[in-house]
């Protein structure tokens, strides 16, 4: 059934308790739905064993915008067939998979949430709740952050909108402009910008408080960072703001159930590949070849490791054209990313969003 379910929430948490105004969460804040539940909440299917296999709830919003920075929409066909197509990770296949040196999770977190032996989302994502240790520059925003950008709408103006940082939880947010003065103004905040008429957090001199679209606003001077409501998002303006004029932004996460420090979840099915030079170069005394084992590229050691003088250095790795990285070739999705000077398995791959020809730009 199709309500204006937002409005109804936000009224009936006023008055049940002054404490409930704090605004609402992405994506229940409709940014990204027309406010019909069941946009989301046919959250599953049912496998011909009774299992719930919830990657419809997912898939629903995740192949329904197309564009963007997260290179949406996500299509079902565009999981991983190595050597093959395909540009994310798969979510639908075996968990177990010798020929490629996959094994069920290790975790129990994960290994949990398989269904008859496959994966879905929620093997490694949890949309609930995420601990702050599992999301580390981890964060997602729809509008680059340090760079000043063009209002989404409202009157004419060359004003712009800089995002400083992105905060610590997902939401969806539209500023929009409440006065304007020489050097400054006044501004408001809302969470649903995909509701025709949104609902409005107003200033009151100390917090934000639900209000209307007629204030009172928080006051800002040019270039100078004010915090929203969630006081780790700041943002700043440029000069030549008007009236009425707004910016819509997004600031999520991946939500992984555990933590991703050194490419560890990587390794709960890929334990296999997690070698160094020494096992990788077949001299480790205690793993020798038996025609089953994998021998993988090192992970986990520094460049120039094995001490045999034949890996470049940070400052001199390539990219695909044969542009030294640190140059650039205009494609940052190509280039190899290190982590504090040691090669992980992300150096090399990105888990979405990576067509495997590095000759591509990526939308990341």
């Amino acid at each position: 059934m199709r309500t204006r379910w937002l409005e109804a929430l936000a009224a009936a948490a006023v008055l049940l308790s002054p404490v409930l105004t704090a605004a609402i969460d992405a994506p229940h804040d409709a940014t990204f739905s027309d406010g019909d539940c069941n946009n989301c909440h046919t959250m599953y299917d049912t496998t011909a064993s009774g299992a719930m296999d919830y990657d419809r709830g997912c898939i629903t919003c995740h192949n329904s915008k197309p564009g963007g920075p997260a290179g949406f929409p996500w299509l079902t066909t565009d999981q991983a067939q190595p050597g093959v197509t395909g540009s994310h990770h798969s979510w639908t296949g075996f968990a177990e998979n010798s020929k490629l040196g996959a094994t069920v999770p290790t975790a129990a977190a994960m290994s949990g949430k398989l269904i008859d032996g496959k994966l879905q989302c929620e093997v490694c994502h949890d949309p609930h709740q995420s601990a702050p240790a599992n999301l580390p520059t981890a964060q997602h925003t729809s509008i680059p952050v340090g760079a000043g950008v063009g209002q989404s709408g409202g009157p004419a103006t060359a004003a712009q909108m800089t995002l400083v940082t992105p905060g610590a939880v997902a939401k969806g947010y539209r500023v929009q402009i409440l006065t304007a003065t020489a050097g400054g103004g006044s501004f408001i905040i809302s969470h649903d910008f995909g509701l025709p008429t949104p609902s409005w957090f107003n200033w009151n001199g100390s917090a934000w408080v639900a209000g209307t679209a007629a204030g009172p606003g928080q006051p800002f001077t040019d270039g100078t960072p004010v915090a929203l409501d969630d006081p780790a998002v700041t943002v700043s303006f440029g000069p030549g703001t008007v009236a009425g004029a707004w910016w819509d932004f997004f600031v999520a996460y991946p939500f992984l159930r555990l933590s991703a420090v050194s490419d560890a979840m990587c390794g709960n099915c890929h334990g296999a590949r997690m070698i160094d030079h020494t096992r990788s170069g077949g001299l480790d005394s205690t793993i020798r070849a038996n025609g089953t084992r994998i021998f993988s590229h090192p992970v986990g050691d520094a460049l120039g490791a094995n001490g045999r003088g034949t890996d470049l250095t940070a400052a001199t790795m390539l990219d695909a054209t044969g542009v030294v990285q640190a140059t650039g070739d205009g494609n940052r999705t190509n280039d190899l990313r290190l982590d504090s000077g040691v090669v992980r398995c992300t150096t090399c791959h990105a888990v979405h969003n990576a067509d495997s020809n590095s000759l591509s730009v990526d939308a990341r």
